[in-house]
């Protein structure tokens, strides 16, 4: 192959490929889910983890066994 040709086929090489990469940007995400609210049912929940750790003690001093 010539010089002249080489050339030419690597400056058509060289502008397809920036053409084939060079594609619109990708949609947005979408918007994140809203956040629970917490704040109304704070009490709640503190009760409910006060129970479950008295459940938890309570069936762990079941399993494990105290010298009297």
């Amino acid at each position: 192959m010539k010089i002249v040709q080489k050339n030419a086929l690597c400056f058509i090489l060289f502008f397809f490929s920036i053409i084939a990469k060079g594609g619109p940007p990708p949609p947005p995400a979408p918007p994140p889910p809203p956040a629970l609210s917490l704040d109304e049912n704070i009490y709640m929940v503190m009760i409910i983890a006060l129970l479950f750790g008295i459940y938890i003690i309570y069936s762990n001093g079941l399993k494990t066994k105290t010298p009297i």
